[in-house]
């Protein structure tokens, strides 16, 4: 009886050994298995945090771009505006001038104009033999105009709307513009660099 009771509180040790084994084993495994299981749950949430970056730096790449190409086009819309109210202003200030210069030719001082361009023209070169072209309807002061540049022959030219003349010497290689045309034309290059009305956004 005495060696069974023996064998039995050995065996009931034995029985206790293997279990506390156990339990020591499954703790490391829980533990081991708890570390995994943060491991893998660090490394999904760096990577979902990689994915949302790259998404949300492409998203700002193409929101970046959309406003960069709108503000060229509303840049390009208001350019165009400038431009075209720019021209209107332009064209209706040299109407303004055109319409004083057919008034001017059309009145009393226009004949000594004509002569005080006509000794310019003497005074800057030698027309003789040349031509002295005017308009159309101031050929009516040619003989006037040829008695203060000798030699010339007066004739028409299309190229003279406003008035004026222009003096060309014999062998062509002396123009000199005195019209009343070029003045308003060198009026338009000197407004465009002067006004302030320049174009830049």
């Amino acid at each position: 009886m005495a060696e069974d009771k023996n064998l039995q509180k050995k065996l009931a040790k034995f029985a206790e050994e293997i279990m506390n084994i156990a339990r020591s084993e499954c703790s490391t495994i829980e533990e081991e298995t708890q570390s995994d299981l943060e491991t893998q749950r660090a490394g999904l949430k760096a990577a979902a945090d990689a994915e949302a970056a790259k998404y949300f730096e492409a998203e700002l790449r193409e929101i970046d771009g959309q406003s960069r190409a709108a503000a060229f086009s509303e840049k390009d819309r208001l350019r165009k505006e400038l431009f075209s109210i720019r021209e209107k202003y332009m064209s209706n200030v040299f109407a303004q001038a055109a319409e004083r210069l057919s008034e001017f030719t059309a009145g009393s001082d226009y004949a000594a104009f004509l002569n005080a361009k006509a000794a310019e023209a003497a005074a800057q070169g030698d027309f003789a033999g040349g031509t002295l072209y005017l308009r159309q309807e101031d050929l009516s002061y040619a003989d006037a105009l040829t008695k203060v540049l000798p030699g010339c022959t007066a004739a028409a030219s299309p190229e003279i709307h406003l008035g004026g003349l222009i003096a060309v010497s014999a062998d062509g290689r002396t123009r000199l513009d005195l019209s009343l045309d070029a003045a308003l034309e060198g009026q338009k290059q000197w407004f465009f660099s002067n006004s302030k009305l320049d174009i830049t956004l």
